[in-house]
Parts: structure tokens; C-alpha cells; sequence
């Protein structure tokens, strides 16, 4: 075998081995908002809304739930948490799950709070405030030999809002993403990425 077939398949076994083994990665980039006054609104209470989505299973959906709660419990011990389920038991009991639902629509559009259904909720479940999230613009792609690799992106989002006057008093959103170390694999799984960005969540929740 002469030098430069030699050289050659050198080179072929570099870019195989490139397609074959690259390296993954994963990453998050956060944007927060605090209200300023938000340190002097009377908070006790805080209902915690389940997490809106259409592509987490049950139980996962139930573990992101938890894993919030008991973030904003370790940063804020003095707040009475409502769980999910607390919270929709009431809802129901008072015939506004609907109207909840339909002001996470808008509020997910808009970013325009439905003050007055707020106020009910808040009466409802004898709340200050109520905390709600969402996963939304969800994109995987499975590796594509010789093309891509297999990336998942979303975006979440937290919102805590008072229930006497529908301001928002807390908001981070985020955007995480993994990719895979080859490009013959699938999609990384969604809940690894959310969680990712719930860390970066539960680290931007306000002490007290």
C-alpha cells in the first residue's frame, strides 16, 4: 500500500469516525422577570397550576408538577402551597377549569393576563397568587447519517400571578436543547430536556 492511499484512508476513517462519534451537547439560555414591588405584595398562599402540555406523558407531566413545587417550597418556606391536584379538584368543584384554560390560551398568545378570571380563581382556591407553566415550540429530529444528529429543543415557561389584580409578578422562560453524540440516533427524549430547563427555572424562583 503506497503513502497516499495511506494518507487517504486515514483521512476516510477521521470523517467516519466524526459522523459516527461526534460529540453531543445540551444547553439552556434564560430570560427572567421580576416585578419590582414584588417583595411587597402580600403573598401567602399560592395555588400551583399542573403544567401545560400536549407531549408529556402523564406521569411525567405529575413529576414536573412536583419537582416545581418542591422548588418554590425550598426558596419560599413561608408560602402555603396549593398542589395541582388541590387546584383542579377546586376548579372543577366551581365550574372554572374552562375559564383557567382559556386564559392560558390567550396568556400564551398574548401575554395578556385575564384579570377577572384571576379573581375567581382566586376566591376559588382561597389563594394570593397562582403559579403556571408551559412547554411549547417542541422540535426533535432523529440523526440523519451523513447529515445531522439527533437534537430536542422547547421552550418553558413559569409565571407566578397575583389574583387580586392580575399582574404578573414573576416570569422565566427558557429554551434548552440536547443533541446526541452520533448522527444514528434519535431524538434525545423530551423529559431530559425539560428538566434541564426546569433547573434553570427553579434556580431563577425569587428567595425570601
Amino acid at each position: 500500500m503506497n503513502t497516499t492511499t495511506t494518507k487517504l484512508l486515514g483521512a476516510m476513517i477521521v470523517i467516519t469516525s466524526f459522523i459516527f462519534y461526534g460529540c453531543g451537547g445540551s444547553g439552556v439560555s434564560t430570560q427572567n422577570y421580576q416585578d419590582p414591588v414584588f417583595n411587597t405584595y402580600k403573598i401567602d398562599t399560592i395555588g400551583i397550576l399542573p403544567i401545560r402540555n400536549s407531549n408529556l406523558a402523564l406521569n411525567e407531566a405529575r413529576e414536573i408538577n412536583r419537582y416545581f413545587m418542591v422548588g418554590v417550597s425550598t426558596k419560599n418556606r413561608k408560602y402555603t402551597l396549593l398542589s395541582p391536584e388541590e387546584c383542579i379538584e377546586k376548579l372543577n368543584r366551581d365550574s372554572l377549569v374552562e375559564r383557567y384554560y382559556n386564559h392560558l390560551v390567550t396568556y400564551s398568545s398574548s401575554g395578556i393576563a385575564n384579570t377577572k378570571t384571576l379573581q375567581d380563581i382566586g376566591k376559588s382556591l382561597n389563594c394570593d397568587a397562582i403559579a403556571q407553566g408551559e412547554i411549547y415550540n417542541i422540535i426533535k429530529k432523529d440523526g440523519a447519517f451523513g447529515s445531522n444528529k439527533g437534537e430536542t429543543r422547547c421552550n418553558v415557561r413559569y409565571s407566578v400571578l397575583s389574583t387580586k389584580d392580575g399582574k404578573v409578578l414573576w416570569e422565566t422562560s427558557v429554551e434548552a436543547y440536547e443533541t446526541t453524540n452520533t448522527t444514528l440516533e434519535s431524538a434525545p427524549a423530551l423529559m431530559d430536556v425539560v428538566k434541564q430547563g426546569m433547573d434553570k427555572i427553579i434556580e431563577s424562583l425569587p428567595g425570601r
